[in-house]
């Protein structure tokens, strides 16, 4: 049996791989002709776009994996129910239960791919993706206000003159991310505005240590500074420095997220991003879905090997073959629309995290053990 375990499991992993590799050349194909046509834009040339598609590719691969393993299984099982190989492993004694195992022991390598691409590839690529295209637009994406990017940082010192809040603006970040047009407004603990910060450019120096008087902190260095500062009486003194050095929350893995979506971060840098959210009092769910959404993310390519088990189950005849892939594609996109509704769904109605992030992969399992047992349940 451990021979014709391996045997079915090395034709489905190769049907997922032909089928993946299918997807990924024709939607690379389609994102190169996109990026073909803003050649000549802004210095952007062929060799830029060769390289920003490149840098994309592990987003595709990630982001197709579930629904080509679903129907590269469905193919494998199909071609080895028609040759009656599945129905021969059957009679020798290959029960439901062995066949769920097998199904894990297959997804195991495809797991183990998911969480390389998702923890260790896709955030290098997609920041690298973010670094070309703003190397050429010359700055990091865009906001979806004229004044800039705006967030609420978590000041670290503690004590009676205390900085209660602090509002960071800032016009745009360079690929090396260098923080272009700063502006820090400081409110005290009656929210009356303190102190305003301007910079031209702020650059991280190193990170500073939770000590007794101030938390975990980063060092920035902001150069071109002008303090404006409002005393408790009305009174307003001006002052201008070259640079000034500045502990805040916000670091340049926080930052990072400015330059790539929450879905292409790490379930690392996710975790930290909802934690500096949350530190600040501000909105999190779209993060916190994504993160729960990282976290069950690889469990999905089992539960698509799940949902492919019954095609093993009947015997193709005619064009039952091309049936079963076309069923395959249908469901496949199903489930990835699923996944998407059920996100916007969540993040309009307040809906816990972890349940959003879990319904259409429990949803997609209990259809599969379903239908699973119904066939095995016929057959006797």
């Amino acid at each position: 049996m451990t021979t014709l375990r391996r045997y079915f499991a090395t034709q489905i992993i190769l049907h997922i791989g032909i089928v993946l590799a299918g997807f990924v050349l024709l939607f690379t194909f389609l994102d190169m002709v996109s990026e073909i046509r803003n050649i000549g834009r802004d210095g952007f040339d062929l060799t830029q776009a060769f390289l920003l598609v490149f840098f994309r590719v592990p987003g595709i691969v990630y982001e197709l994996l579930p629904v080509a393993t679903l129907i590269g299984a469905v193919w494998a099982l199909a071609q080895l129910a028609a040759g009656s190989e599945f129905t021969v492993a059957r009679a020798s004694g290959l029960g439901p239960l062995q066949v769920l195992g097998f199904s894990v022991f297959v997804a195991l390598p495809l797991v183990a791919f998911t969480l390389f691409l998702a923890e260790l590839i896709l955030p290098i690529s997609e920041v690298a993706a973010a670094r070309a295209k703003a190397s050429v637009e010359g700055r990091v994406g865009s906001s979806f206000l004229s004044s800039g990017f705006w967030m609420r940082d978590y000041p670290t010192e503690s004590g009676e003159n205390r900085v209660r809040v602090r509002m960071v603006n800032l016009t745009s970040m360079d690929p090396d991310r260098r923080l272009k047009g700063v502006k820090l407004y400081e409110f005290g603990e009656l929210l009356t505005l303190r102190r305003l910060v301007e910079a031209d450019s702020a650059v991280f120096l190193r990170a500073s240590p939770a000590t007794a008087n101030a938390q975990e902190a980063s060092i920035w260095r902001l150069e071109g500074v002008r303090l404006t500062e409002f005393a408790a009486d009305g009174q307003v003194t001006r002052n201008q420095l070259s640079s000034l050095e500045l502990p805040l929350y916000l670091s340049p893995a926080r930052l990072g997220a400015l330059m790539v979506k929450p879905e292409q971060m790490s379930a690392r840098e996710l975790f930290l991003y909802v934690d500096y959210l949350q530190a600040g009092k501000q909105a999190s769910g779209r993060y916190e879905i994504a993160f729960w959404k990282k976290m069950i993310y690889p469990v999905a390519v089992w539960v698509m090997l799940v949902l492919a088990l019954p095609a093993a189950y009947i015997q193709a005849r005619g064009g039952a073959l091309g049936l079963k892939v076309f069923l395959a594609i249908v469901a496949g996109i199903g489930f990835h629309l699923a996944n998407s509704l059920f996100s916007h769904l969540g993040l309009l109605n307040d809906w816990p995290a972890p349940i959003v992030a879990a319904i259409p992969s429990l949803l997609a399992l209990a259809a599969g053990l379903f239908m699973l047992w119904q066939l095995q349940r016929r057959a006797f």
